[in-house]
């Protein structure tokens, strides 16, 4: 499920699997990872027009291009994960909160706050990331200058970035 908070970001539910978790019980760094892939697939990538057709979710935020075929591409240039606390097993899983930190000429910045159902205003967080995607020409790999209409498109997912420890 995709919920707008307020005017820039979005929250994403991602179900917590028993196999993220790791032997002392808590949700381990590489499934962290896929939560934070799952929410901004969630946000940002459109399902192509067949499957929408049979009820796959328009994302909010949809970035141009995506998936097999597309002339346009994404690939993560970095990713930052700072975990403030431990995530054990979810049953209700997580909910990730995002927003576009920074928009570039061919690069955006994703913020993200992962969070559960029973910390809504998101006051004491398990983790706080950010993920660099760039554009890119799938045939070639050159990055992609981000257009106008997609930019101001986007420009109403945007907010304040996240304060990380040094």
């Amino acid at each position: 499920m995709l919920t707008m908070v307020n005017s820039s970001a979005l929250d994403i539910d991602v179900p917590v699997r028993w196999t993220d978790l790791d032997a002392y019980g808590h949700v381990n760094n590489a499934a962290m990872v896929r939560l934070l892939e799952e929410a901004r697939i969630g946000a940002f990538w459109k399902a192509p027009p067949e499957q929408v057709a049979l009820g796959a979710p328009v994302p909010a935020a949809a970035l141009p291009g995506g998936g097999a075929g597309s002339p346009i591409s994404t690939v993560i240039a970095s990713q930052r994960i700072e975990y403030v606390r431990s995530m054990g097993h979810r049953r209700d899983g997580a909910v990730v909160r995002l927003w576009l930190s920074r928009l570039g000429g061919a690069s955006l910045s994703v913020d993200y706050l992962v969070l559960t159902r029973d910390d809504p205003e998101g006051a004491s967080p398990y983790a706080r990331a950010r993920t660099v995607v760039v554009m890119v020409d799938a045939a070639s790999g050159a990055p992609v200058k981000i257009d106008g209409p997609t930019r101001e498109h986007l420009q109403g997912f945007t907010g304040e970035p996240l304060i990380f420890r040094d």
